[in-house]
């Protein structure tokens, strides 16, 4: 109810004088507005008047942290690809503080509610993980809405607190001085590639037991053998293994590579016991080279007693001569030019080391040869003419009889330039041969050889620096030897009995004794010159029935005669074919030879006494060859 005093308003009302319309609607207005008012300020006394006060208060909490990037694994950590024992595993995460307030990642083993420390709430106290986990990690103070990200390093699993496959479980705390808070549920990644769990790969086991089949030659495999395993595995499939084996004790664990030369690496999937082979390249000198093993698995996570030493030996192999580069005289046919003497041949060929032509000394490699020049079929081996009691000047010639009986000489045409990649030494060759060595073909003479059917070889061995001699190696291309016929006669005159004129040397013989200084069985040709006391070369005789014997009054023979009922007339025009078979001589200081019988006439009218000489030609013709020997 609403109280005022009714007086005062007439006394309002009288105040004024004449009043227009106006003013007494601006009139009213004054005094409603003043009656609201007063009435206005005396209710609200009563009402104060009456009721007590109640002051209200509220906490608003803290809100803790949130996630505006799930966590993930930085680098991703799985069954294909682990993260290697001792290394580095990183989370990332971006949390976002409604109050603005920094943020800590926290990581940990299980889902047990982590605590969340009171700081000054500037990033100060880092939270902790649940009971019964293992804490992985917690960042350090992150401005809000920028990405925090924590490190652990691992170790091998099995051994300390990490397991070969663990869960991750992150949340995002703050240090709120009141009421720190972490984030309610916890996150494990945000996709299949960069979630929980992280999986640890341990090293493989390398047992000191590594090993190699030395020694080996050049061009054949080296194998390396080891005494290997990997610990890891997820259900049946383990990890491959590699070994590397290098030529110095250093390897770049970041390639998996030999710092220096790689002698060897693991080919093909091995989960133990892992080798590795490689090929001894050719070159390679004859000596000890070192070896360190270096073992990784297919992670590239290294064994933990790399390395292990197994050097290995390089074996001296035999120098080698090809077939095709043995050159016998050129290729060409051999021919003799020294009766009773020695005639010059040449050879060639080319001596192959395949540890280098250089020695580990810096020497030479290849010191010296076998030779071997002798005649034969191409089924004969060398085994008919290696050895320096084979030497036969007919038909085998070997360096192992030495200089002093066989002077063969040769050099060298190449150096040892570049003995990283060079294996030969070319050679050049001059060497005699007896004027007894046996012709192997048909020749100019249209008679056959007895080893017809034959040709001559050459055979060539190389010898190293350790003295140690190859095989020896035939040519491809065998030469014929020619017939060489040279006859020579042991006496220079055929001294007749003196005889008168009229008469003739009857049963008294004279002989010439024919020599074969070649490589054949002879026969000869004799033609002879006219009888006088004045005969030269130059100035022969002039017929003449007082001072002259003609050349037909002598008579020769194969064998013994009397002068009037055997032995053949001489001819001093057409050379007379006589089958006198002298064998081949088959001793160098001893030449075939056999007798030819003579005799002579002087005609009645022969009325000059004294000396008469003439000369009677021996020639050379080779004899069948069933009467060679």
């Amino acid at each position: 109810m609403m109280l005022y005093n009714p007086q005062d308003f007439p006394n309002y009302v009288k105040t004024a004088g004449k009043i227009t319309m106006l003013t007494a609607l601006a009139g009213m207005l004054v005094f409603v507005f003043a009656f609201v008012f007063d009435f206005g300020a005396k209710e609200l006394s009563k009402v104060s008047a009456n009721s007590g006060n109640a002051t209200t208060t509220l906490t608003v909490l803290n809100t803790p942290p949130s996630f505006t990037v799930n966590p993930y694994e930085v680098t991703e950590s799985s069954t294909s690809t682990p993260t290697n024992s001792e290394d580095v595993i990183s989370w990332s995460a971006i949390g976002t503080d409604s109050n603005s307030a920094p943020y800590f990642l926290l990581i940990c083993s299980t889902n047990a509610s982590p605590t969340a420390n009171s700081g000054a709430g500037d990033g100060s106290a880092p939270p902790e993980c649940g009971p019964g986990a293992i804490q992985w990690g917690v960042s350090a103070s992150t401005t809000s809405g920028t990405t925090a990200t924590v490190s652990t390093t691992t170790e091998e699993w099995g051994t300390g607190q990490f397991l070969q496959v663990a869960e991750w479980y992150a949340w995002v705390c703050d240090d709120d001085a009141s009421y720190p808070a972490c984030n309610a549920i916890p996150q494990q990644g945000y996709s299949a590639t960069n979630s929980s769990p992280f999986v640890i790969n341990n090293r493989p086991v390398f047992t000191a037991n590594l090993i190699n089949n030395g020694p080996v030659f050049p061009g054949d495999e080296l194998v390396f053998n080891s005494t290997s395993s990997d610990p890891d595995g997820f259900g049946v499939v383990e990890d491959t293994l590699t070994l590397i084996v290098c030529s110095t004790n250093s390897f770049n664990s970041v390639t998996d590579t030999c710092n220096g030369t790689e002698i060897s690496s693991t080919t093909g999937s091995y989960t133990d016991n892992v080798g590795a082979t490689s090929t001894i390249d050719i070159p390679t000198k004859d000596q000890s080279y070192a070896a360190y093993g270096f073992l990784i698995d297919e992670h590239g996570h290294e064994a933990l007693n790399n390395s292990l030493q197994a050097d290995f030996e390089v074996a001296n192999v035999l120098p080698t001569v090809t077939n095709s580069s043995i050159v016998l005289n050129g290729g060409g046919l051999i021919s003799l030019s020294n009766p009773g003497g020695e005639s010059t041949s040449t050879l060639d060929f080319t001596i192959t080391d395949n540890n280098s032509c250089e020695n580990d000394l810096s020497g030479d490699e290849i010191v010296g040869f076998s030779v071997s020049i002798f005649a034969g079929t191409t089924t004969d081996g060398t085994a008919i003419c290696d050895e320096a009691g084979e030497y036969d000047a007919n038909d085998c010639y070997t360096s192992e009889i030495g200089t002093s009986m066989w002077n063969l000489s040769c050099t060298a045409t190449t150096t040892c330039t570049t003995p990283a990649t060079q294996t030969d030494i070319e050679y050049t060759c001059e060497f005699p041969l007896w004027y007894i060595a046996d012709p192997t073909d048909i020749g100019a003479f249209g008679k056959e050889s007895p080893r017809q059917n034959d040709v001559w070889f050459a055979a060539v061995a190389g010898v190293d620096d350790s003295l140690a001699t190859g095989t020896l190696s035939t040519t491809t291309s065998p030469v014929e030897l020619a017939q060489f016929p040279y006859i020579d006669v042991a006496a220079d005159a055929i001294a007749y009995a003196p005889t008168a004129p009229g008469s003739n040397t009857g049963g008294t013989n004279a002989t010439s004794t024919t020599l074969s200084l070649g490589n054949t069985g002879l026969d000869q040709e004799i033609v002879g010159d006219d009888m006088c006391g004045t005969y030269t070369f130059a100035s022969k005789c002039t017929p003449s029935k007082l001072a002259t014997i003609p050349a037909d009054q002598q008579k020769y023979s194969v064998g013994s005669f009397i002068y009037t009922s055997g032995g053949t007339q001489l001819s001093s025009t057409t050379p007379a074919h006589v089958d006198i078979d002298v064998l081949k001589t088959t001793s160098t200081s001893s030449p075939a030879e056999k007798d030819t019988y003579w005799g002579i006439a002087v005609p009645g009218t022969i009325n000059v006494s004294g000396s008469y000489t003439g000369v009677n030609t021996f020639t050379a013709i080779v004899a069948q060859a069933g009467t060679w020997y």
